[in-house]
């Protein structure tokens, strides 16, 4: 009984915090936002689309788990307080932006982040799974959680902007190089602690939007370039002291 009652919670509140404010959302991100254009960290428009299959991964992730088939599946059960928390979350963030309460949406994407990962270590990612469906609708934790690390650099780029912080008299360009450099570090770190090529995927995905947004501060596009070319090379590499490689070689032993 109370697995099912956390299924149909699962559902219920994924679907109200993802489905409802998506109806109402207006943009995150304003393009004529004055505070935008100062920042350098910041990806092209169509960038953002990336949210679409995490929001639909989600979505579809809350009706396959209300499956009798899945009620005491370990991992799904794992994801599920933490899919709910999400969803939480992000109809918090969009309700401070329609708010007009800006600031409000930094600690609350902090706490977006921090569930991401949480979320993501629940779920297991990168363990084998013997069903070919679970292993493609955990894929949308993987976005998440990557797409987040950069969300997270961008949302406190654009609130500092906007407060109008002079970044201790630093130009824009060098705050962009060096928030490209840290934010690339703890994306590797990130993508090799959790051994998740598909993070890894998502930076290139975003430096490359860098790329294309900051062309006419070529500094930044270059640096942005590199990134990406860093984070590339990450699909190539596999992490032997990850928590993943280290059970598949004990197995293989």
């Amino acid at each position: 009984m109370k697995s099912r009652w956390s299924r149909w919670a699962t559902l219920l509140v994924t679907f109200a915090g993802i489905g409802l404010p998506l109806l109402f959302a207006r943009k995150a991100l304003d393009s004529n936002d004055p505070a935008t254009q100062a920042v350098t960290f910041l990806p092209a428009p169509y960038a953002y689309i990336i949210w679409a299959p995490i929001y639909t991964g989600f979505l579809i992730f809350a009706v396959w788990q209300l499956r009798s088939d899945q009620a005491d599946n370990p991992r799904v059960a794992a994801i599920r307080p933490w899919l709910m928390l999400s969803a939480v979350l992000n109809a918090a963030w969009v309700g401070a932006v329609a708010l007009h309460r800006p600031g409000w949406t930094v600690p609350i994407i902090f706490l977006m982040l921090a569930v991401a990962i949480t979320m993501h270590r629940a779920g297991r990612i990168g363990e084998p799974t013997t069903d070919p469906a679970e292993a493609w609708l955990r894929l949308p934790l993987s976005l998440y959680a990557g797409w987040l690390i950069v969300a997270t650099f961008v949302n406190v780029s654009v609130e500092l902007a906007r407060t109008g912080w002079d970044g201790f008299g630093w130009s824009p360009v060098t705050w962009g190089i060096l928030v490209i450099v840290a934010s690339s570090i703890i994306g590797l770190l990130t993508r090799f602690r959790l051994d998740d090529p598909v993070l890894g995927a998502v930076f290139v995905w975003a430096y490359l939007a860098i790329v294309v947004q900051q062309q006419e501060r070529p500094l930044v596009s270059l640096f942005a370039g590199l990134a990406a070319a860093l984070c590339l090379l990450s699909l190539f590499i596999r992490d032997r002291w990850s928590p993943h490689s280290t059970r598949s070689e004990c197995a293989e032993v």
